[in-house]
């Protein structure tokens, strides 16, 4: 019998998705690594867990990166944490709840755990006293951001997201019935680039295109070669185009 060819995105989604998924082990972060400055790496207590980040520069302009689905913010984000600007921008890359070190409790996937993270997020840099700041977010990291900046619109200041999609397909809606963050697009008001790797096997470029239009006034950026990881594969490509950005 033929095996029926599943795409990528329901892959995904299925993982993404799944009753089985509470009950994965995720990895615990590695030890800090040497960024050149000096690196906080600590817990703070948010909406009833405490969270686990990474804080490395000293610059007036904060920006918080989001990680994908199952990591944290060493796993996902340790070329930017190395070298972008520490003059320029204070860094904070922290482990959803869950993931990491941002454990116990273990991860669960609430119909809402976009929305709880997107609050999570937002609540955690306000605990860490920044008045306003700028979001990375990267594939689920990326849907987190969107609806941050939508419900939160005077917070967020710039953001940059990449791998994200807005909305499932219909051949996705058999698995998951919903439309993720379609609906809070309207509401972004902070200036957004959208970056996409155009040989990215999980998020078609179409989605890129999507948030293009919904999102008002953001801008898009093509990697020809970029694939999900871009800010891996490419980083010093990816920072330059951050730094620039955020500027």
């Amino acid at each position: 019998m033929a095996t029926a060819t599943v795409r990528p995105a329901a892959q995904r989604l299925r993982l993404l998705l799944s009753p089985l998924k509470s009950r994965i082990c995720v990895p615990q972060a590695e030890p800090v690594a040497t960024f050149g400055t000096a690196v906080t790496s600590a817990k703070v207590a948010v909406n009833g867990v405490h969270l686990h980040y990474q804080r490395v520069g000293e610059g007036e302009h904060a920006i918080l990166l989001l990680p994908g689905m199952l990591g944290s913010g060493k796993t996902d984000f340790a070329p930017q944490l190395q070298s972008l600007n520490k003059k320029r921008f204070t860094l904070v890359a922290w482990d959803p709840r869950g993931y990491g070190y941002s454990r116990p409790p273990d991860r669960d996937f609430p119909r809402d755990f976009f929305e709880r993270d997107a609050k999570d997020a937002v609540d955690l840099m306000k605990a860490l006293q920044f008045k306003q700041v700028s979001l990375l977010g990267w594939s689920d990291g990326g849907i987190t951001a969107l609806i941050a900046a939508a419900k939160y619109p005077s917070y967020i200041r710039k953001m940059v997201i990449w791998g994200a999609n807005a909305y499932v397909t219909e051949e996705d809606s058999r698995i998951y019935q919903g439309n993720i963050c379609r609906h809070l697009l309207p509401l972004v008001q902070c200036p957004t680039l959208i970056v996409h790797g155009e040989k990215d096997p999980l998020v078609p470029r179409f989605h890129a295109d999507f948030l293009l239009q919904h999102v008002k006034g953001s801008r898009l950026h093509l990697m020809p070669e970029g694939k999900h990881n871009l800010h891996l594969r490419f980083a010093d490509e990816f920072n330059r185009l951050v730094e620039d950005f955020l500027q």
